[in-house]
């Protein structure tokens, strides 16, 4: 049955703000037939309640049992690759596998090894850009380059301005097959260099574990999709500060709530549209709804960790907010595995430089901030392109 005045997704949202449609919806119901923006019909899960219990549901996940005839989300050759027409419980399996491969690789004792260096690769790259006269573009100068040194330095890539004119490709509107396979062809090199000089890294481990090279090739593509939300959560939490001074004198006098102040950055970040698509294997009833199988199941992460049934006021940016139970990071086995890496890197980028810049705002209209990929664009994913921002020069000692 087809439903022609389904409300379409795809209008990007503004940072700090729900979606007013996505409120729309939620008032409807915690569940609610949608058309993508592919023009496709799907459910949208839109509340934290039913989003967490969907997430621990082994009926949903990303097999289907005619793949080209599909509901879909977006015209992504990164999703196509993803759903197969595999049995669930096998791909459940593979799943299970794929994580065990990667999980040492992520855990908290190496993540916590990872700090050091991190942080340095943040004062390198906050260096130069405090260097300039303001306005800046942080996003650009800062977030990018510096997520993507960490990015290669996670994946054991020597060169990052070789391998980001790959991901430049794989990114742009318009992108389609060729430029995933070349971005997997990429990985595969990558991986075919370390079985002979293996190093302390991802690819490594990856290649240690007798998958072949165009197998682990593809992995390290979907964990750089993946990864490249991190800069736009980097410079969501920067402009969030920006519009906040509050917020921002109240960390700076208490560096204790520095924590606390990244997990409510985190929850605040996802404003460009996007959900993680998923098909259901068998009928699912909940939400007072009929799932039916074969059915596209869209798991919007973002837009419920505004739901005002459980946050207060959701809107307001408030570093003290405990307790903080967003799902933004995904939960059970699709929680996100490079989730402790990217509060890492959130949490150096703001220890150094909020008390360098304790007079940081935007240098534009919160409403004027870039937006780049999301459901607008028909992207996997979404986030800020530009990030603005200026601040009052040190006066000068007499």
């Amino acid at each position: 049955m087809v439903h022609s005045e389904l409300p379409t997704l795809g209008e990007p949202g503004c940072l700090g703000q729900l979606n007013p449609l996505i409120r729309q919806l939620r008032d409807s119901g915690p569940i609610v037939r949608v058309r993508t923006p592919v023009g496709d019909e799907a459910w949208l899960v839109t509340r934290l309640a039913e989003l967490k219990q969907l997430l621990l549901d082994d009926r949903l996940g990303t097999t289907h049992p005619d793949p080209p005839n599909r509901a879909r989300y977006l015209d992504s050759p990164m999703l196509d690759l993803v759903v197969s027409n595999q049995d669930p419980a096998e791909a459940h399996r593979a799943h299970q596998a794929l994580r065990s491969n990667l999980t040492p690789y992520f855990s908290a004792k190496r993540i916590a090894g990872m700090r050091p260096r991190v942080g340095a690769v943040v004062d390198e790259y906050l260096d130069a850009v405090l260097a300039k006269q303001p306005p800046i573009d942080i996003h650009t100068e800062f977030s990018l380059p510096f997520s993507y040194q960490i990015l290669c330095d996670l994946l054991g890539i020597a060169d990052p301005a070789e391998y980001q004119v790959v991901l430049d490709r794989v990114s742009r509107v318009g992108a389609g097959l060729g430029q995933a396979q070349e971005l997997f062809r990429y990985l595969s090199e990558v991986a075919k260099r370390k079985r002979v000089q293996p190093g302390d890294d991802l690819a490594s481990a990856l290649c240690q574990s007798g998958l072949p090279n165009d197998f682990v090739g593809a992995l390290l593509a979907f964990v750089t999709m993946s990864y490249q939300v991190t800069p736009h959560s980097i410079s969501a939490a920067i402009a969030l500060f920006a519009m906040n001074p509050d917020q921002h004198k109240l960390v700076l006098d208490d560096p204790e709530l520095l924590p606390g102040a990244v997990g409510e950055a985190v929850r605040m970040s996802k404003f460009a549209e996007s959900a993680l698509p998923r098909y259901a294997s068998e009928d699912i009833e909940i939400g007072g709804v009929t799932i039916r199988a074969g059915d596209l199941v869209l798991c919007d992460h973002g837009s419920t960790a505004f739901d005002d049934r459980v946050f207060e006021d959701p809107e307001r940016f408030d570093v003290t907010r405990s307790p903080n139970p967003h799902l933004v990071f995904s939960h059970g086995i699709t929680y996100c595995l490079g989730a402790p890496l990217a509060r890492l890197e959130i949490s150096e980028v703001l220890a150094r430089l909020l008390p360098r810049l304790p007079t940081m705002r935007l240098a534009i209209p919160v409403s004027d901030i870039p937006v780049s990929g999301g459901l607008s664009e028909r992207k996997l994913g979404g986030g800020i392109a530009q990030l603005p921002i200026t601040w009052d020069p040190p006066v000068p000692v007499a």
